[in-house]
């Protein structure tokens, strides 16, 4: 059951990337009369989880809490994996990467933010009918699979990984 799982989460993930991706390059840029150096462009906006819990943390929360800490994270990936290889900070701007802040680019952006909001509220509503459904145990097992997922995409590192 938790290969299941775990192959459904990754496929979860690896839907919303392509989708993001298909929904941003499928429709033409807009331009838009925003200054390129408007700083209030950023591209992974959410903040860092510095809260990790242990099994034990878990398996003493009720179902509720479990779901909404749950959906947090996965939020958080959502927000997070498609810019993996950028390997922004949280409030990164293009300035900060050397991005050309473009109208294409700006526009690309407020497209994917735009897309993404609409996809998480969807997924959201979606996920409040569906997983109180789910095992207590299996929402745990996928909260510590989520947490592994976000300290291994070295968002809540303040380095990037030495290889």
């Amino acid at each position: 059951m938790r290969k299941k799982l775990m192959k459904m989460s990754v496929v979860l993930i690896y839907c919303f990337t392509c989708l993001a991706a298909f929904n941003s390059f499928s429709q033409t840029s807009e331009t838009t009369s925003k200054s390129h150096s408007d700083s209030s462009h950023s591209f992974v906006k959410i903040e860092k989880i510095d809260k990790y819990y242990t099994k034990e943390e878990l398996n003493k929360l009720p179902k509720l809490d479990l779901i909404s800490v749950y959906k947090s994270r996965l939020t958080y990936l959502i927000e997070v994996l498609p810019f993996i290889s950028l390997h922004p900070e949280p409030g990164s701007t293009f300035h900060d990467m050397a991005i050309p802040e473009t109208e294409a680019n700006i526009a690309h952006l407020d497209k994917e933010t735009k897309n993404k909001q609409a996809f998480v509220k969807s997924l959201s509503q979606t996920l409040d009918d569906v997983i109180p459904y789910s095992e207590k145990s299996n929402i745990v097992w996928s909260i510590l699979f989520f947490d592994e997922m976000i300290k291994k995409s070295d968002y809540t590192n303040s380095g990037k990984s030495k290889k």
